[in-house]
């Protein structure tokens, strides 16, 4: 192989492994995928049916009132 050919193939081996070495930008999770993540991690932990559950009934409670103190705070910024 001569030294051109290595050159190219140095130089694009070093393109793609940069290229792949980049990271994904960070952003928040949404509410949505916060909650998706806790009832995800909630089905790992192994717990007994009902204490399974009563975990999610907590997560989904503490989840539709979050949005219910959204809802109502830019009710609040319309009106006000």
């Amino acid at each position: 192989m001569n030294t051109t050919a290595r050159f190219l193939l140095a130089a694009l081996a070093i393109a793609v492994l940069s290229g792949c070495a980049s990271h994904p930008e960070l952003r928040p999770y949404s509410a949505e995928e916060a909650r998706q993540l806790q009832l995800e991690a909630l089905q790992r932990q192994g717990l007994s049916q009902e204490e399974y559950e009563r975990r999610k009934l907590a997560v989904v409670r503490a989840d539709h009132q979050q949005a219910m103190t959204n809802a109502a705070r830019a009710t609040t910024a319309i009106s006000g």
